[in-house]
Parts: C-alpha cells; structure tokens; sequence
C-alpha cells in the first residue's frame, strides 16, 4: 500500500505541475507561435496520437498478466511473457513507421482545403518526426507496464514529474529564440524516448527483470490477444471521443478552430488526469482480488470509496470553472478563446461520471469483461463521427462538443450503471447514495459563491479570482463538513483534528 498512497501523492503533485505549467505555457506559447501555428501543432499532436492505437491494447495486458502471475510467483512464465511481449512491440513499433510514413506523406490531400503550402510542409515534416518516436517508444514502453505491474509507482511518478518539469522548460527556451513548431515536435520527441529509456534501465538494473522467448503456451497467448483487442477497441473509441473532433475542424473549419478546441480537450484532460491519479494504480490490485472467493465485497468498498475521493477532487475543481472559468479564461488567454468555458462544460457535465466511476473499468478488465462495453462504446463512436460532421458544418465547434457529451452519457453512463449493477456486482446504489451527499453539498457551495460575487461585483483581476477561490474552498469545506460526512466521520473528524492541535501546541519538556 506504501506505493499505492505515495504514488498517488506523486501523482497530483505532477498534475499540479501540470495545470501550472499549462497555465504559464500555453498562454506563451501561443503568444510567440500565433493562433495558426499552434492550431497546427496541436492538429499534428492528435493525428500521430492515432497511430499510439496500435498498441493494441497489449499495454493493459502486460500490466494486468505479469501481476496475475506475481501471485503465483512463477519466474519462468514470467520471463517468457517479458520476452513475447517485448518482442511484439518490436514489430508493432516497425509497422508504425510504414504506416506512420505512408499517413504523413499524404497530408496534403487529407488538409489541402484548410492548410496553406508552408503549413502543409511543417505537417509532414512534424509527423516523420513523431513516427520515429513512436515506434522506438512502443518496445521501450513495455519496460514501464512491467513496472507498473510490480507496482512501482514511486518511481515512475518521479520520472513522469521531472519529465513534466524539464521538458516546457526546454521548450520555451526554444520558444523564446524563435523557432516553431517543428522544433518544439522534435523536444517532445526526444524527451518521450528518454524517460522510457530510464525506466528500462532501472528494470533491468534494479528489478533484474529477465526475458526469455519461449513463449509457446498457445491458450494463453490467445486469451492476451483476446483481452487486449477490447482494451484496443476502447482504445479507438478514445481516440473519437478527444481527438477526432479536433481532425474534423481541421479538415472542415481551419487551425484557428482546432486551436481553441484543443485548449478546452487540454483543460478536460487535466480533468480527467485528476481522476485517474488514483484509480489507475488499482489494476494490479484488483487483478489479484479477482481470483478470491471474497474479493468482490472489497472490489465494492473500494469502488465507493475511491469514486468519492474522486469526485471530490473533479467536483471541487469543476464547481470552480463553472464559477469563474470564464473571467479566469478572459484574463489567460484573451476573448479570442472564451468558447472554451462553453466546451468544457458541456463536455464534462457527463464525463465527470464517467470518471469518478472508472475504478470499474479496472473491474472488467481484471475480470476480462469488456467485450459489452467494447461492443457499445462502438456503436456510440460511430454514431458520434456520423452526427458530428453535419453539427460541425452547421454549429462549428460547440454543435460537436454537444454530440459528445451526448454521446458520453448515453453510452459511458446510462447503460453502463446498469451493466455495472447487473453483469458485476457492483454496489451502484450505494455509490450514488454516497456520490448524492457530495454533490448537494457542492451545489450548496456553489450557489453561496455566486451570490457573494454577484452582491460585491469585483473588478475582474488575478487577486479576486484567487480570492474567490478562497471563499468558494472555504464554503465548500464547511458544507461538505456538515452535509457530505456522516456524524461518525464528522466526530472522526474532530478528534484527529483536536489530536493534531494538542500535538502541535504541547510544549516541549
């Protein structure tokens, strides 16, 4: 558990890094790169992120294989997973760069009708780059899954919190000599290959991983394939649900609205980031859980109380945009980029759900149930491309921002709480029970904050909105106090408060 709690710490102390960097950055960087230019480099950033698909899901299968058989302690099946699965990303990394060369030398008949001769240039220029990146970083990728199975979550936090620091430090220092774009791909590209180089490395020096390529269990090479090719599917619906719309107003609108676009998936990204610090370090855990005769009644314990933790974290910060995204985005970016508050509210009103119950899809990958979910986040993904192109050509950016929030709910929310409660045993009512609590108490909060800023009416400056997140952090405290805790918890509460105040003011003998 002790890498568990630390690398969740680490995990929001690299998200905190995160959102600051992006608030210093990203305002820089569009400042010295243009709105068209940064449009262009995030349009770029989306159409490589398609070829990551070509994992194929085997990523979560290595995670969840090689934790399975630490169960049972077996070293030699152990090294020849190590082996068959390395191998395998050898030839997937290969058939990323032909297909990554064949995408990017035909940028010019995908963007033609949106992008300018010079921009259409750095676009192929920019996706070589990447390609070669990520086809040395699928092999070197497997060495973290490997540590993520042994839980080492210490380690790759630190490597993932110095990679957060380092790397926009390096690009704005490019930035700030002039340069553009195609520079700023090639630092992401190198720093990308050399974290997961770090991880091999303390993989092979420390953990004395072994590899062996004798892997000839065929029933179980084919249950791997099996499990990962829904994972893979996943995987796409992703990919259509944060990234398509991005490529489709490039296609049918230009970079100016991919830029603004892009910052609003940015912000739900940091979003969803928030949530999945915690419940992505369970996937070993439930793996093992699964095998148990009892494990269910603590999968559920865990499924509320994480998803708690969780919405507490998204809630608070969510209820904030919502009071003061705007005038925060006036003063960050200007009034050219104001559609974002829209965007991300009407995308994140459904995926907070989404994502405070996530801990689930640890649970069906664990039980190796995803083949429902698969099956019905197609049918919605596809559905969402096929309306988002008439609502993009019709209401540009907001009409596609509705289509997946729609989208969302039905399929991520709707039918699977139902799926959750009847095929897994999950505890659904008891969540929402807890979850209800919590979100009262929020409105409550809210609604105090925004009647305090409509009575006093301040000048809209950095000072009042960190003041106004203050009282709005007070607000919320109090009532999550006095309407989200049970009285135990409340009285809980006090006394470790009261413990830790005698503590502090004890004087020394």
């Amino acid at each position: 558990m002790k890498e568990i709690k630390i690398g969740a710490i680490l995990s929001y102390v690299t998200i905190g890094c995160t959102i600051i960097s992006s608030l210093i950055f990203t305002p820089i960087m569009i400042s010295l790169l243009g709105q068209k230019e940064f449009g262009l480099y995030s349009l770029m950033i989306v159409l490589v992120g398609y070829l990551s698909i070509l994992d194929l899901g085997l990523g979560n299968a290595i995670v969840r294989y090689i934790a399975r058989n630490r169960a049972t302690a077996d070293k030699v099946l152990e090294a020849s997973l190590n082996g068959f699965f390395l191998k395998l990303f050898i030839g997937i990394g290969c058939l990323t760069l032909l297909i990554g060369f064949l995408l990017f030398s035909q940028v010019d008949i995908i963007f033609g009708q949106s992008l300018t001769g010079e921009q259409l240039e750095k676009a192929k220029i920019m996706g070589f780059i990447m390609t070669i990146s990520l086809a040395m970083q699928f092999p070197l990728g497997v060495f973290t899954s490997i540590l993520q199975a042994y839980e080492k979550f210490i380690f790759i936090k630190l490597t993932t919190l110095l990679q957060v620091i380092v790397q926009p430090l390096t690009m704005l220092f490019f930035l700030l000599q002039g340069t553009d774009a195609v520079t700023l791909i090639y630092i992401i590209a190198i720093y990308n290959i050399l974290f997961l180089a770090v991880d091999a490395i303390y993989c092979i020096k420390v953990l004395s991983i072994k590899f062996t390529f004798t892997l000839k269990n065929t029933a179980l090479i084919k249950e791997i394939f099996i499990y990962s090719f829904f994972i893979f599917i996943t995987v796409i619906v992703d990919k259509i649900y944060w990234q398509t719309d991005q490529v489709l107003l490039g296609i049918l609108k230009g970079t100016e609205d991919v830029a603004i676009y892009a910052v609003a998936i940015q912000i739900v990204l940091i979003f969803m980031s928030l949530a999945l610090a915690i419940s992505g370090l369970f996937l070993p855990r439930i793996s093992m859980l699964v095998t148990k005769e009892e494990g269910l009644v603590e999968i559920n314990q865990l499924f509320i109380k994480v998803g708690a933790i969780q919405f507490l974290v998204v809630g608070y910060i969510l209820g904030g945009f919502f009071l003061y995204g705007q005038e925060f985005l006036l003063l960050w970016l200007g009034k050219d980029f104001m559609a974002i508050y829209s965007i991300v509210l009407i995308i994140m009103a459904p995926f907070t759900i989404d994502l405070i119950q996530n801990l689930g899809l640890n649970v069906l990958k664990a039980k190796n149930l995803f083949k429902f979910r698969t099956i019905l986040l197609i049918i919605v993904a596809v559905t969402n491309i096929c309306v988002s192109i008439p609502a993009i050509y019709f209401y540009g950016k907001i009409g596609t921002a509705v289509i997946t929030a729609c989208s969302l709910f039905i399929g991520n929310v709707v039918i699977m709480n139902i799926y959750y409660h009847k095929k897994i045993g999950l505890d659904i009512f008891g969540f929402w029970r807890t979850i209800s609590k919590l979100v009262l108490a929020f409105v409550i909060a809210i609604c105090c904050s925004q009647l305090l800023w409509n009575v006093t009416k301040p000048p809209i400056t950095w000072m009042t909105i960190i003041l106004s997140i203050f009282y709005y952090t007070v607000l919320a405290g109090v009532s999550l106090f006095y309407i989200g805790l049970t009285k135990d918890q409340r009285t809980k509460w006090i006394e470790l408060f009261c413990k830790g105040g005698a503590k502090f003011w004890r004087p020394k003998s």
